[in-house]
């Protein structure tokens, strides 16, 4: 799988306005990494690649030498977290009661204590 990676640059000119550029870098997934690239990933992904950077070089119609930077992904971990994409459900740890109150009382203190 071949797809661009967007890496924002954001900075301030000499007049103190913020400049938004986008930087697109071509990542090159191979084997069953790919499969899961293919299956996942969607415009707006969060992730991390590691990898080489690999420059490849050809002549183009015109007879000019021209080269491009790659990178070939040796990993990469997807960010974003599942509860950003589906609805979260209640989970019934909430239905748990809370451990200081439950350890507050079995502190084996009698409340009754004559004094």
């Amino acid at each position: 799988a071949t797809f661009n990676l967007a890496i924002g640059d954001d900075y301030r000119d000499k007049q103190g306005n913020t400049v938004k550029r986008t930087h697109w870098i071509p990542i090159v997934v191979h084997g069953n990494s790919a499969d899961v690239a293919r299956q996942y990933l969607q415009k707006g992904s969060k992730i991390c690649v590691t990898g080489k950077l690999v420059q490849e070089s050809w002549q183009d119609q015109n007879g000019n030498n021209r080269t491009a930077l790659k990178v070939a992904t040796q990993s990469f971990e997807m960010l974003d977290s599942k509860a950003n994409n589906e609805t979260q459900q209640p989970t019934k740890d909430k239905e748990k009661p809370d451990p200081l109150s439950a350890a507050a009382e079995q502190d084996g203190f009698d409340d009754d204590i004559p004094f």
